[in-house]
């Protein structure tokens, strides 16, 4: 009988593998006709003066609230955490990141949310995820940039890249839903475009990582 129930364990465990690898290789399918879709190119060095003409190229004004990472060694250790959403993060006036339910990084999911914002919301935090490491990664290059979560009600992070093209979109769509609702319309939410881009002030070619910069 044990015999028995060990063949089935193995089986169930051989059968679960089976499925894993099974739907590890559909979501690399998916993954990369997504890239071939919407034409993402390799990822080249920018200007600032490039990266907000391009914002710029979706909404007017975005580029006032616009930063980029101080260096690629802030970007690279920042998305090392491979639990965060991927567009977008919304932080509470503690700074704490408000869970958006988005395990699956759906930008459907974080487009509702986004647009049901209101004052007053109790919401699921993340205790572990502060904007303060966030904020010290980012250098704000945009001058109605506000760094302070205390000053709102909530924080609305959009992370975007020149080298996503039209993926971009369904970022944009997060901040422009969180700006038509309760909240963004009464001055309640605070938006900030952090861009993903390489910039040529880290003095660096793409595959490269710099820590210090004179930014900094």
């Amino acid at each position: 009988m044990i015999c028995g129930n060990l063949v089935k364990s193995k089986s169930m465990i051989s059968k679960q593998t089976l499925l894993i690898a099974a739907v590890f290789i559909v979501l690399t399918s998916c993954k990369q006709a997504l890239m071939k879709k919407y034409g993402v190119s390799k990822p080249q060095i920018e200007s600032l003066e490039s990266v907000r003409k391009s914002i710029n190229g979706y909404s007017r004004g975005y580029d006032s609230c616009l930063c980029v990472f101080r260096d690629s060694s802030a970007l690279v250790d920042w998305f090392r955490n491979t639990g965060l959403p991927g567009r977008s993060l919304f932080f509470n006036s503690s700074g704490y990141r408000i869970i958006t339910q988005d395990s699956a990084f759906c930008s459907g999911v974080e487009t509702e949310f986004a647009g049901n914002l209101r004052p007053g919301l109790a919401l699921r935090i993340d205790s572990l995820t502060h904007f303060e490491k966030l904020r010290k990664s980012i250098y704000p290059i945009g001058e109605k940039v506000k760094l302070d979560p205390a000053l709102y009600d909530y924080t609305c992070v959009i992370f975007w890249a020149k080298f996503m093209g039209r993926i971009n979109e369904a970022s944009f769509a997060i901040a422009a839903s969180a700006m038509s609702s309760n909240a963004g319309r009464t001055g309640k939410v605070n938006f900030i475009f952090v861009c993903m881009d390489i910039m040529n002030f880290w003095g660096v070619s793409g595959d490269m990582i710099r820590t210090n910069t004179g930014i900094r």
